[in-house]
């Protein structure tokens, strides 16, 4: 019995290549997705066509397809870049397991020397995945890099720069595929005005969850300082960020709920407020998920594929726990039985 999912190679759906035993991907806040996809090897075939195969050799471009309800979706889309070989003597219990990346993985080939002047950080991303071939999704960011001040120099490659950026702006990056193959490359902070992709239930009717593991803890800024120089104009700036700029996924955000003031300062070195606004907003948005959750479902039980970087609704946690929360990641198990979604989840605030 063949898996509920279709295995394209270089934009070609290939039926055989779907008849694998098993398929990993995983899926992680900011990060690049993998995946894994286990054949069972028959050593009654020779040369093991399976490990010679073009198909699933280095630098094949592979995608992952769910089909649910009227519309495809695709998981990831990318290159092979590795293997993973188990024998048994006689046979029974081989198996090859063939490993890759999202095609962000591309853009971290090549460490590159460059200068980037009279440039926002944004644009100097906009030009980037320009090169790529990606349909960009990029916020604008306030931070400017001037000859007359300090340019900004990238010494890594097109992937670590990108995800530098990302985090003094409190952003993250990754890419997605439609099912026909279009990536769209996404620079922004975590969006959370979204419509609801998925709805977990617990403790009452009609549950997709068998258990719930939630964690707090509030020790952690709430507010940021920031007191520095113009080393061109000689003056003070002095930049404060009172609050979390993202909106709260619950009644009470983590100022609400201290209420006090827990600050932290910027120390990094900025040019101008508008750097110091945004490194400041950054380290707010990553001290914000005070509240962490894990627990699994299937997409059969559920309903719904969820995603990383989407917001979903828990229900039956109680009037404190339950509400919104932040996909942070998601790590598909699929065979032919079940598609199982093992899911980490953020939230900022939380009800009454």
């Amino acid at each position: 019995m063949g898996l509920r999912i279709a295995i394209a190679v270089n934009g070609s759906s290939d039926e055989e290549l779907a008849q694998a035993s098993t398929v990993e991907i995983s899926e992680r806040m900011g990060e690049t997705t993998t995946f894994s996809i286990r054949y069972e090897l028959d050593i009654s075939e020779g040369d093991l066509p399976l490990l010679i195969d073009g198909r699933l050799d280095a630098g094949s471009e592979l995608s992952i397809l769910v089909p649910l309800g009227d519309s495809t979706h695709c998981l990831v889309k990318g290159p092979v870049h590795g293997q993973n070989i188990h024998f048994e003597h006689g046979g029974a219990g081989s198996w090859v397991e063939i490993r890759g990346s999202d095609t962000s993985i591309i853009m971290d080939r090549v460490t590159k020397s460059v200068v980037w002047s009279d440039v926002k950080d944004s644009e100097a991303v906009q030009s980037i995945l320009g090169n790529y071939g990606y349909t960009p999704d990029v916020q604008i960011t306030s931070a400017g890099h001037f000859e007359n001040k300090h340019v900004l120099i990238q010494r890594e490659s097109d992937l670590g720069f990108i995800r530098r950026l990302a985090r003094r702006n409190g952003f993250h990056f990754w890419v997605t595929s439609d099912e026909f193959g279009t990536e769209t490359a996404h620079f922004k902070r975590p969006p959370l005005e979204g419509s609801i992709s998925a709805e977990l239930v617990i403790n009452l009717d009609s549950p997709n969850l068998a258990s719930l593991d939630i964690e707090w803890d509030v020790e952690r800024p709430t507010s940021m300082e920031g007191k520095q120089l113009d080393l061109n104009s000689k003056t003070d700036m002095d930049v404060a960020v009172n609050q979390t700029p993202q909106s709260v996924l619950g009644d009470r955000g983590l100022n609400a709920i201290t209420g006090d003031i827990r600050s932290v300062h910027l120390s990094a070195p900025a040019d101008d407020a508008g750097d110091m606004q945004a490194r400041g907003e950054a380290a707010l948005i990553e001290a914000d998920w005070f509240i962490r959750a894990n627990c699994q479902t299937t997409l059969e039980n559920s309903g719904a594929l969820v995603r990383a970087h989407t917001v979903l609704e828990l229900r039956g946690a109680g009037s404190r726990f339950s509400g919104k929360y932040y996909v942070a990641g998601v790590r598909h198990s699929i065979n032919a039985t079940e598609h199982r979604m093992e899911l980490e989840l953020v939230c900022n605030g939380w009800g009454g």
